[in-house]
């Protein structure tokens, strides 16, 4: 059903341009219908409405088209104007946005993982509830287990500070305890490290996974 949307939308859009283009001479106006029907190929309805309005009403492609034949007497194809794509809106772009946003902070620690963020925010191909997902869930989860561990840390700290004074009497030293067996709240933090390592890269993987299907070259 969701491909058969599309295709309505982008036979209507190009029966649409084939009206406006009827005074233009026949190569020029199937040079033009064949890249735009290349650019709504194998798209979404969502991704075939936003490249539709950002090549704009088939009226005025003709118009310029016309005009362009007007100045040149003929006009080539490599003289039509044919809606160029950003280059935020380009595959290669996304690509390279989320495998910068996964693996960026190991080849470049905090500062590649913040770029990679600024180049998955620029990127359209990804709704924004998509883009917070993938940015911000996985730091916020970082940040929160970091204050909880340092919280948690710092009452131990206390606690076992209060214990240690009042067995001066005994040598100061608390009994049972050994320094080489990790306490419970190292074992969080040491969670926390590996929840980050892990949940930042399968962030941008998982932009990847949802890039299946869209839009770009």
């Amino acid at each position: 059903m969701t491909r058969t949307t599309a295709n309505s939308m982008r036979d209507d859009y190009l029966a649409r341009l084939d009206e406006a283009m009827r005074g233009l001479p026949h190569g020029v106006a199937a040079d033009i219908r064949g890249g735009i029907a290349e650019e709504l190929e194998g798209l979404d309805p969502a991704a075939t409405t936003e490249r539709i309005v950002r090549l704009g009403d088939p009226e005025a492609i003709a118009k310029e088209a016309h005009q362009a034949q007007s100045a040149d007497g003929v006009t080539p194809a490599s003289a039509v104007p044919v809606p160029r794509i950003a280059a935020t809106s380009t595959r290669g772009f996304a690509i390279a946005a989320a495998l910068t946003l996964s693996f960026g902070g190991f080849v470049v620690p905090i500062v590649g993982w913040f770029v990679g963020a600024v180049l998955v925010s620029l990127s359209s191909l990804w709704k924004t509830g998509e883009k917070v997902v993938a940015i911000v869930v996985p730091f916020v989860l970082c940040a929160l287990s970091g204050i909880l561990v340092s919280a948690m840390g710092f009452s131990s700290w206390t606690s076992t500070g209060d214990s240690s004074s009042g067995d001066t009497g005994s040598g100061g030293a608390l009994e049972g305890v050994n320094p080489l067996v990790p306490a419970w709240y190292d074992l969080i933090w040491y969670g926390a490290m590996i929840l980050g390592v892990v949940l930042i890269p399968l962030s941008g993987l998982w932009l990847l996974w949802r890039l299946r299907g869209r839009a770009g070259r």
